[in-house]
């Protein structure tokens, strides 16, 4: 069960930084159609650099721990320099995990013209790989690593990961910390899409002329807001539009939201259980182990050897609801096993989810 619920998905969207950023052996600057350094000098640099300044992305996945158990799909823009960063990083990274995937984002370039055409294949894109895990259920943990790649496309992904409930990572060149954005009890009105639910399979199916458009918006104003002429003298929905269409839908297949368990009978003094217990305790873990044990759910927090390498805080059974934390630095740090009320992977997964978010 450990090494199935230790299983990730990570969707990295990528930018050019690999290429532009500071001591790197070559020069290269985007847009100006600079050739790019040759794969070797790139690879042999990567394997020595520090990841931390490395790139965005390898900044924001060193911060994950990056391990066997993971799977990461770097999506990057319909140019050459960006499927030229992907395939770098994909080439550093594919020995470093279970699996690595390269997606191009179709039409995503440098112009703007096809811009809203490639923001559109990008919510395409990552809804389709977010299903994908879903319906495998395999306990995969989705994160959205949104660091890499245009202002917009970070913008989108992050919404994307709010409106259907994937946890978002993203990570300043100047932040020491990564930065999560949580899954949030964010949904927009799926009643209205399930109105209006011919339309966007309509304008879905095929480009459209405004005249054939315009009947359907005179019945139906709200919609206005949702779509937009192309270039080409067709109306289209626009990426928000598409977004929170198919935002509807994987919530329509989502279900019912996985409720919070129930809670524990006992009092948090009598869930704390470290004594006559050798090991160094790092400063602050007395506060730490209190707000664990105020969470509704938990019945018992203890020391846990296995946990003093891995992912800080990892799933041991979801049947059981047992889960394990790291609380501290790299040789510094208290290893713990904390028992639940929650019964199944994806209670005890939302569980866990609330406790990596605790300060």
């Amino acid at each position: 069960w450990e090494v199935r619920s230790m299983r990730r998905m990570l969707i990295c969207s990528v930018g050019t930084s690999l290429l532009t950023g500071k001591d790197r052996p070559w020069k290269w600057s985007p847009g100006g159609g600079a050739e790019h350094p040759d794969v070797k000098v790139v690879d042999e640099w990567l394997r020595q650099a520090d990841p931390v300044k490395a790139s965005a992305e390898m900044n924001t996945l060193s911060r994950l721990e990056v391990g066997p158990g993971d799977r990461i799909v770097f999506l990057h823009s319909d140019t050459p320099d960006g499927a030229f960063c992907a395939e770098r990083l994909a080439a550093y990274y594919e020995r470093r995990c279970r699996s690595v995937e390269l997606k191009r984002i179709a039409q995503l370039g440098y112009g703007a013209r096809n811009f809203s055409r490639g923001l559109k294949s990008l919510i395409d894109l990552t809804c389709g790989l977010i299903r994908q895990s879903r319906l495998a259920n395999t306990g995969e943990r989705i994160i959205i690593c949104a660091t890499g790649g245009f202002k917009a496309e970070i913008a989108y992904l992050n919404l994307l990961g709010a409106l259907l409930q994937v946890e978002v990572v993203y990570i300043h060149e100047l932040h020491n910390e990564l930065v999560t954005l949580p899954q949030l009890p964010l949904a927009w009105d799926t009643a209205f899409a399930a109105r209006n639910k011919e339309f966007f399979q309509w304008i879905e199916e095929e480009p459209r002329r405004p005249g054939e458009v315009e009947s359907w918006l005179n019945r139906e104003p709200a919609l206005r807001t949702l779509v937009e002429d192309g270039d080409d003298g067709y109306v289209y929905l626009s990426p928000a539009g598409l977004l929170l269409y198919r935002a509807a839908q994987e919530q329509t297949v989502a279900g019912k939201p996985v409720e919070w368990p129930e809670t524990s009978p006992l009092p948090p003094e009598k869930k704390k259980h470290f004594e006559n217990k050798p090991h160094k305790r790092p400063r602050g873990w007395e506060r730490y182990v209190d707000r664990l044990c105020q969470i509704s759910c938990v019945s018992f927090v203890g020391y846990a050897e296995e946990m003093h390498q891995g992912e800080r805080v990892r799933i041991l059974d979801p049947e059981r609801g047992v889960i394990g934390v790291r609380y501290g630095t790299a040789g510094d740090a208290l290893p713990m096993r904390v028992e639940t009320t929650a019964r199944g992977l994806e209670q005890t997964q939302l569980v866990a989810e609330y406790i990596r978010r605790l300060g």
